[in-house]
C-alpha cells in the first residue's frame, strides 16, 4: 500500500485539504502517540506491558532450540498454560524476532501496530472512494489518531498483540484491484490465526472462486511448511490443541466480560458457566446467516468495505472466546460513519458516532493484576449495579449487532456504493459516486 499523491479520478471524492487542517491532523496524531507512550510507561513499571509480544519472541526462541510448543507442563512459554495458542507456522513466523536487538523489541512491536493501524484507515477511506490527496492524508492522521485510544486498539497496542496486522491483511487482499493472488493474505492470516478463515466462506458465496481457492491453498502450503519445519508440534496441535479452546483462556470463565462474543454474551445472560451448544449454537448460526446475507448483498452493490467489516464483525462475534482486543474490526465501521457524518447535512450522524465513540474509550474502571489500571466500561466491575454490569458486559456484542443492523436496514450510511447516491441527508460532498477502489 502506497501513500502516494495522484490527481483526482472522475468520480473520486476529495477530502478539505487546507494548510492548517493537515498540520493540525499531523499534530494530533503525535500528541495523541505521545500520550501512548505516557500509558505505555504506567505498563512498563508493572512489568506486564508487551506481554503477548514477548510471548511471540519467547515462541521463536523456543523454535529455535527445539522446545516443544503445544505440551501442557512441558512447554514453558510466557503465555495461558505455557504452551503455545497460534499454528505451527505462526511460530515460525516469529523466529525473525529473535534476531531484533532486546532494547529495539519494544519500538519495533508499537511501530507495527502504529503502521498497521494507519495503513487500515487508509486503505478503508480509499475503499470509500477517497483520492490520494492531502486531504485523505490529514484524515487517515486524525482519524488514526482518534482511533489507537479505542479500547481494543490501545489493548492491542499494549499487549503487543497481531490483530491490527491481521486486519491489513484482509483488507489489503480483498479490497482495490483484483490480481491472480488475491486470497492469499486471507490464507496468510488464517495460518496464523484460524478464524480469518471465514473470509473464504464469504469469497465463496460471493463467486470469487480464484480468490476462494488461492487462500485455502496458501493455508494449505502453511500447513504444510509447518509439518516440515515443525513435524512433532504440527501433529500435537493438529490432531488435538485445534479444538481445544482452553489453549485460548486457560482456566478463564467463560462468563468473564472479556469474552465479548455471542456465545459469552449468552452466559452471562443466562447465568449459566457452560451455556450448552444447543443453545449457543443456532443463535450463532442465525447471527451467522444473516451476517453472511448482508455481507453478499453490500458486495453486490459495491460496498465492498461495509462487506468485509460485516464479515469482520461475525467472525469476532462466533468465536467460542473473544477477548476485547480482537474488536480492532469496530476500525473500518468507525471510519466509515466517520466520513457519514462528515457528508451529512444533519447533525444525528455525528451525535451518534460521538456516543459510540465515547463507549469504547478506555474509561478506567478499576485496577487489574499487579494493579495495571482496568479500562473500557465493557470489563465493569462487580461493585457497581447488576443492571449497569450487564449492559456494559454485553457492550462490543450489543454494539456490533447494532452495526449489523444498520448495515441490513440503511447501508448507504456506511457505505454509499460506487454507482447509488447516498440517501436523503447524508448527500455527499465530494461526488456521489466512485470510479473504482483507492487503495
Amino acid at each position: 500500500m502506497a501513500m502516494t499523491m495522484s490527481r483526482r479520478q472522475p468520480g473520486e471524492r476529495s477530502l478539505p485539504a487546507p494548510v492548517w487542517w493537515v498540520a493540525l491532523s499531523g499534530t494530533l496524531l503525535l500528541v495523541v502517540f505521545a500520550g501512548y507512550t505516557v500509558w505505555a510507561g504506567v505498563w512498563s513499571a508493572t512489568g506486564i506491558y508487551l506481554e503477548d509480544f514477548r510471548s511471540y519472541v519467547a515462541t521463536g526462541r523456543a523454535v529455535r532450540t527445539g522446545m516443544p510448543l503445544y505440551e501442557p507442563g512441558v512447554s514453558h512459554l510466557p503465555t495461558i498454560g505455557g504452551t503455545f495458542k497460534y499454528t505451527p507456522f505462526a511460530a515460525g513466523v516469529f523466529v525473525p524476532l529473535t534476531v531484533i536487538p532486546k532494547l529495539l523489541l519494544p519500538l519495533f512491536a508499537v511501530l507495527v501496530n502504529l503502521f498497521s493501524l494507519l495503513a487500515v484507515v487508509w486503505v478503508s477511506l480509499g475503499q470509500l472512494g477517497y483520492a490520494r490527496d492531502h486531504g485523505r492524508v490529514a484524515a487517515t492522521a486524525a482519524l488514526t489518531a482518534l482511533a489507537l485510544p479505542m479500547q481494543p486498539v490501545l489493548m492491542n497496542f499494549t499487549a503487543g498483540q497481531v490483530n491490527l496486522l491481521l486486519l491489513l491483511l484482509v483488507l489489503a487482499d480483498l479490497t482495490g484491484r483484483r490480481h491472480w493472488w488475491t486470497g492469499a493474505g486471507v490464507g496468510l492470516a488464517a495460518a496464523i490465526k484460524l478464524t480469518p478463515a471465514i473470509f473464504v466462506v464469504y469469497l465463496l458465496l460471493t463467486r470469487r472462486f480464484r480468490a476462494a481457492a488461492v487462500a485455502v491453498a496458501t493455508f494449505g502450503a502453511t500447513v504444510l511448511a509447518g509439518f516440515v519445519a515443525l513435524p512433532r508440534d504440527s501433529a500435537a496441535f493438529w490432531s488435538a490443541n485445534v479444538a481445544d479452546p482452553s489453549r485460548i483462556t486457560g482456566d478463564s470463565e467463560v462468563m468473564s466480560p472479556e469474552n465479548q462474543s455471542i456465545r459469552g454474551a449468552l452466559a452471562r445472560l443466562l447465568d449459566v458457566q457452560d451455556v450448552p451448544g444447543t443453545v449457543w449454537v443456532p443463535v450463532t448460526a442465525a447471527v451467522a446467516v444473516a451476517a453472511l446475507w448482508i455481507a453478499v448483498r453490500a458486495h453486490h452493490r459495491n460496498r465492498e468495505l461495509l462487506a468485509l467489516s460485516v464479515v469482520g464483525a461475525l467472525m469476532v462475534l462466533v468465536t467460542p472466546w473473544t477477548w476485547t482486543h480482537y474488536w480492532v474490526w469496530f476500525i473500518p465501521f468507525f471510519v466509515m460513519a466517520a466520513c457519514a457524518a462528515h457528508r451529512a447535512r444533519h447533525w444525528w450522524p455525528a451525535g451518534v458516532l460521538v456516543l459510540a465513540y465515547l463507549l469504547v474509550l478506555p474509561w478506567q474502571v478499576g485496577s487489574g493484576r499487579k494493579d495495571i489500571p482496568l479500562v473500557g466500561l465493557v470489563l465493569l466491575p462487580e461493585n457497581h449495579s447488576p443492571v449497569a454490569q450487564a449492559l456494559a458486559h454485553a457492550l462490543y456484542v450489543a454494539l456490533a449487532l447494532a452495526l449489523l443492523l444498520v448495515s441490513a436496514l440503511r447501508p448507504a450510511w456506511l457505505d454509499p456504493g460506487e454507482d447509488e447516491p447516498a440517501p436523503a441527508g447524508l448527500t455527499g460532498r465530494g461526488g456521489a459516486g466512485r470510479t473504482g477502489p483507492s487503495a
